[in-house]
C-alpha cells in the first residue's frame, strides 16, 4: 500500500502543485485529524510555520480542490480533506458539515440521499450545508 506522503505528493502533482515539505506536512496534519481541523489547531500543530507560510499553503490547497473549509464561524475556521471529485474549478461536496454545539467538533457527514437544489433560471454549481446539533459523543 502506498504511504500517505507518496499519495499526497501524487495528488499535489496532479493539481499542478509542487510537493513541498510544507504542503505535505499540512496535508498530513489535516488528513490525520479525527474531524475537520480548526485553524487554531493547525497553528499549534504547525507552530514552526510562520503565519504567512501557513496562510499561503492553506490557500494553495483550497484553490486546488485538495482541502475545503468545512465550517466558518465567528471564532474559528475548520478545514477538511476534499474527496477525489473536487477540482480547482469547483468544490463538489456531496456531504453536509455537522457542528456539535457541545464539543464544537465539525465533521463531514455523507448523506444517504444526494443533495439537489434547483433554482429557476440559474445553474447551481455548489451547495454548502452546515447542520448544528449535539453529536453522539455528547448526548
Amino acid at each position: 500500500m502506498m504511504d500517505m506522503e507518496t499519495k499526497f505528493a501524487g495528488l499535489l502533482r496532479d493539481r499542478n502543485l509542487k510537493a513541498t515539505p510544507k504542503r505535505l506536512e499540512l496535508l498530513s496534519v489535516v488528513a490525520n485529524y479525527h474531524t475537520a481541523i480548526p485553524y487554531s489547531e493547525l497553528q499549534k500543530e504547525l507552530h514552526h510555520f510562520d503565519r504567512v507560510t501557513l496562510y499561503r499553503t492553506i490557500n494553495a490547497l483550497l484553490d486546488s480542490g485538495i482541502i475545503h473549509k468545512a465550517s466558518v464561524s465567528s471564532d474559528e475556521v475548520y478545514y477538511a480533506m476534499c474527496k477525489e471529485y473536487c477540482t480547482s474549478e469547483c468544490h463538489n461536496h456531496k456531504h453536509v458539515h455537522f457542528k456539535c454545539l457541545e464539543c464544537l467538533e465539525v465533521s463531514c457527514v455523507d448523506v444517504t440521499n444526494p443533495i439537489q437544489i434547483q433554482i429557476p433560471n440559474t445553474i447551481v454549481k455548489q451547495v454548502e450545508i452546515e447542520v448544528s446539533g449535539v453529536c453522539s459523543k455528547c448526548i
